[in-house]
């Protein structure tokens, strides 16, 4: 898979993303994810706006794209709830300031990231969650903006000390479709157009990557959360800004398998499940946002067009007094 996004292309660029992604593998450190998780004391749930999706059945997949995106199959959805917009720079400081807690990031010396004016991603020296296009960029002004250069572990290590948990990969789209049709920017980057599908504005990238990026959107790299315009379920960002961490191993062959409306998920696996699209991507390098494109990434690495947000079960949630 491909970790220029930290998000698999299964477009042209699959070949060459392949050879980053071995790459950003053979340098993986060994590192326990659970025991990360489980070093951070949960503190106080940290009540947020979060959205009540109602319990419900939905077709999950694409009629057409991807292997990994077939069959279109039926999935149902207990009630719960998520987070209205992604987790932000603020909300991550007032996690890190509460525990202490170190990321991947900064124990690695860096970040995986894009910025303006390379050739590709690359491992950024001095990039974390404070610096996230390296060490000569800061968050001062950008504390609205969903928190990137945050592996797997980082996210899930937040929604535990928040009292929630990360969504897994059907609650996420289900959310995103808001019970509907499936959603798309533009061109789905499959070479074909949007089937069935809404387009709806986003921070990606407009142009040509990585000759020319218009920016008609108004943002290069991440847009403040809630700067477009909410989906149907109240959610906003679903699609662009940053891809999503979800709780759910990847695997490429999960819908084949798919043999009821509870369908499990994988219990291991290489890459975690990453779902939404981000700024970085274009219809000719990444076209991943829309509401089926399946990514992966690898967990124990952080990117800095990463980031996550929060689910909760009903019965449990911190946020029900708030819930919208």
């Amino acid at each position: 898979m491909n970790s220029q996004t930290g998000i698999a292309s299964r477009t042209r660029t699959k070949a060459a993303l392949a050879v980053l992604f071995s790459i950003v593998l053979a340098v993986s450190s060994a590192w326990t994810l659970r025991d990360k998780a489980a070093a951070v004391t949960r503190e106080q749930p940290q009540p947020r706006i979060m959205i009540a999706l109602p319990a419900g059945d939905f077709a999950m997949g694409a009629e057409f794209g991807h292997e990994d995106e077939l069959p279109v199959h039926q999935v149902h959805i207990e009630s719960f709830y998520l987070d209205r917009h992604e987790v932000t720079n603020q909300q991550f400081a007032e996690f890190v300031e509460t525990t202490g807690y170190l990321t991947r990031a900064e124990e690695d010396g860096g970040c995986w990231g894009y910025i303006l004016g390379a050739e590709d991603f690359d491992f950024l020296e001095g990039a974390d969650w404070r610096h996230p296009q390296g060490t000569n960029s800061d968050i001062e002004v950008r504390l609205d903006h969903p928190v990137v250069c945050v592996g797997w572990a980082d996210a899930n290590a937040y929604a535990h000390w928040a009292g929630k948990r990360l969504p897994t990969e059907a609650e996420w789209e289900y959310a995103s479709r808001a019970g509907g049709q499936a959603h798309a920017i533009a061109a789905t980057g499959h070479g074909h157009e949007p089937t069935h599908e809404t387009v709806v504005p986003a921070n990606v990238w407009q142009g040509t990557w990585p000759d020319e990026n218009r920016m008609d959107d108004g943002y290069f790299y991440t847009a403040p959360v809630g700067s477009f315009e909410p989906n149907a379920a109240g959610l906003v960002d679903m699609l662009g800004n940053v891809w999503e961490w979800t709780a759910d191993w990847y695997s490429a062959d999960a819908y084949a398998h798919a043999r009821s409306l509870t369908p499990a998920s994988p219990q291991s696996g290489q890459t975690r499940v990453a779902r939404g699209g981000s700024w970085f991507c274009s219809a000719n390098y990444c076209g991943a946002y829309n509401t089926h494109f399946r990514g992966a990434s690898p967990p124990d690495h952080a990117f800095n067009n990463v980031g996550f947000r929060c689910a909760a079960d009903v019965e449990s949630s911190p946020a029900s007094e708030e819930a919208r």
